[in-house]
């Protein structure tokens, strides 16, 4: 049970006031949320490569995660770029510095910072064209990867990192629209790829509300997982 959770996000305090595992809430000067246990004092960060345990859940380690008093999740658009580019960077078949297209500013240096949490330790390209997605960010990102020697190996990679999650989710088949993820909790992903030898060009789309996977739903995904709850209480 957690005894205390703090927060100053208006879109995190809903989601902790009908979280049926937090006894209380307080409004209080913090990005993410710190949280009581006891007397443990736990906090989910955002964007601070600084914490004990930092990443998109759906790429950490839930064990370390559970042992530690600080996690920080990854800012609005290194959460999309990290679904991105993540699965590829874990499978070392990255070979160029990945290009990030995105419609919402970015912090490079954060964005940076958190690939290396995905084993990716070469930055991004980063170009953003600003679009008011009425709450939802996007992002193309391009990377240049060794090519396997079984196309099917990508969409493999891809499934064993986000085939079981609430959270982030394959569409190929909708159209490509903010509405596929406006008011959710989840964001969802398109792959395109161009086979070539030795090296191919990958190309994923990615799509998140502000106020959900890129934002408050995240925080208190993480806040779960640090607690040892069920990843989707008090968000689905």
């Amino acid at each position: 049970m957690i005894d205390l959770a703090i927060c100053a996000d208006p879109a995190v305090s809903v989601l902790l006031a009908r979280h049926p595992r937090v006894s209380r809430t307080e409004t209080g000067d913090v990005a993410g949320i710190i949280f009581y246990q006891g007397s443990w004092r736990r906090e989910v960060r955002v964007g601070d490569a600084t914490a004990e345990q930092f990443g998109l859940v759906e790429l950490m380690d839930n064990n370390p995660v559970v042992c530690a008093d600080t996690v920080s999740v990854p800012a609005p658009v290194s959460t999309l770029a990290l679904i991105a580019v993540g699965p590829v960077a874990w499978a070392s078949l990255v070979q160029e510095t990945p290009s990030v297209i995105s419609s919402h500013a970015v912090d490079g240096g954060e964005l940076s910072s958190f690939l290396t949490s995905a084993g990716w330790d070469g930055g991004a390209n980063l170009h953003v064209e600003p679009v008011d997605l009425d709450g939802v960010v996007a992002i193309t990102a391009m990377v240049e990867i060794r090519t396997p020697d079984d196309l099917d190996d990508i969409d493999a990679l891809y499934e064993e990192r986000f085939g079981r999650s609430f959270f982030v989710r394959r569409d190929e088949d909708s159209v490509w629209d903010p509405s596929l993820v406006r008011g959710t909790p989840y964001a969802v992903y398109r792959l395109l790829l161009a086979p070539d030898a030795p090296n191919s060009l990958l190309t994923i789309r990615v799509l998140a509300d502000l106020k959900g996977k890129a934002g408050a739903s995240q925080m208190v995904h993480a806040m779960n997982v640090m607690a040892g709850f069920e990843e989707t209480l008090g968000i689905a």
